[in-house]
């Protein structure tokens, strides 16, 4: 008898986290993880998967039969079963998307001991510090082809920070971006020659942006918080920030 496939299942290596990022604001998926694998669900198995789910780096595709059992894709024949145990959760919510918390009047988290100071050079900005609620009146109007050209990340507090170019033309603060660091525009560091040991010193495994102020406060922002700017997206993180 031909099984009944209800969805398909991707299998990711568990060192593959930060690949979710690109996905987390496509409607319907969950993931689970055990020690080795990441797990992702939710997947019509009659729709072409959408071309960002394409993209992930999967080991293996299922397709998961009303029995729980795992078919390899385009077999006939069961070579595993999901695992029942595992705990699913939507991407937004395993996938934390967050600024920290020195954006706000808050407690900064750490201080580095350089100074930023007036640049007498001027670059073009490639990042934006704005609100979530001035992002998404933006997104509502703004052409596709500009959307398509930004990525952003936002936190439970409503701050959102855009990267790309060109930037929007909406209120904000305006950085420049140099390696991973992200520094005030206008701002370099005395000297400016060190940004390089910098960032070779506060984020050897480039795995963040490093947004500065004017102070030489600094924060981290993890590469995997930022997602491709799309109407859909800028929605579902006003709904659900973090």
């Amino acid at each position: 008898m031909k099984p009944v496939l209800t969805e398909t299942v991707l299998q990711l290596a568990a060192t593959q986290y930060m690949a979710l990022g690109q996905v987390r604001c496509l409607p319907g998926l969950t993931a689970a993880t055990n020690a080795h694998y990441i797990w992702v669900r939710g997947i019509p198995v009659s729709d072409k998967p959408h071309p960002l789910i394409q993209q992930l780096p999967t080991l293996c595709t299922w397709h998961l039969d009303d029995h729980n059992r795992l078919f390899k894709k385009g077999s006939l024949t069961p070579t595993d079963t999901l695992n029942t145990s595992l705990s699913w959760k939507p991407l937004p919510q395993l996938l934390e998307i967050e600024l920290p918390t020195s954006l706000l009047p808050q407690p900064v988290l750490q201080q580095y001991p350089v100074r930023l100071v007036p640049s007498a050079t001027t670059s073009e900005a490639t990042a934006l510090l704005t609100s979530l609620d001035t992002w998404r009146s933006y997104a509502e109007t703004a052409p596709l082809s500009r959307l398509q050209r930004l990525t952003f990340a936002a936190n439970a507090q409503g701050r959102v920070l855009i990267c790309g170019t060109p930037l929007p033309a909406i209120p904000g603060q305006a950085f420049v971006q140099t390696q991973q660091l992200l520094l005030p525009a206008g701002f370099d560091f005395d000297p400016p020659g060190i940004k390089t040991l910098i960032a070779q010193q506060l984020d050897p495994q480039q795995e963040h942006q490093l947004l500065f102020d004017t102070t030489g406060n600094w924060e981290r922002i993890p590469q995997h918080a930022f997602v491709q700017a799309t109407r859909r997206g800028i929605r579902a993180t006003q709904s659900d920030p973090a």
